[in-house]
């Protein structure tokens, strides 16, 4: 099979998440997953910034209102390969977890077998945790 022309190949930079709360939120991306935060390159304030991995980043904002319903089919995604040991720290910071049918306290068993919860942060947006390869 020849090879695509004029394919365009990306790398993932950053998700920003906008915040009332800049300082319960941080403190939750900092605790909850280890994110190393890093310094905005203005040092404006009103931004938190977290190496999520690699050149990957979280980027928080700070507004004062946020008109945005939170749906859990819009989230952040992150994957990890020791699910039950994350699992642990979720229970011993009680921290709620859900399947995906919104089961608190449950695990989904996708068909390709990867497992996968979701959590919210402070100010109500998802993040899945699953078990997939990459």
């Amino acid at each position: 099979m020849a090879p695509k022309k004029n394919k365009v190949s990306f790398d993932f930079d950053h998700q920003s998440l906008v915040v009332t709360n800049l300082m319960k939120t941080g403190d939750f991306y900092k605790d909850v997953f280890g994110f190393e935060e890093i310094p905005h390159p203005e040092r404006k304030p009103g931004f938190r910034w977290f190496n999520i991995y690699g050149n990957s980043q979280l980027h928080l904002i700070k507004k004062d209102v946020i008109e945005f319903k939170k749906d859990k089919s819009i989230h952040l995604c992150l994957s990890i390969q020791n699910l039950e040991g994350f699992i642990e720290r979720l229970i011993l910071k009680e921290i709620d977890f859900y399947d995906w049918p919104g089961n608190k306290g449950s695990v989904t068993d996708r068909a390709d077998g990867v497992k996968q919860i979701y959590i919210q942060d402070p100010e109500g947006y998802w993040i899945e945790i699953n078990t997939a390869k990459h």
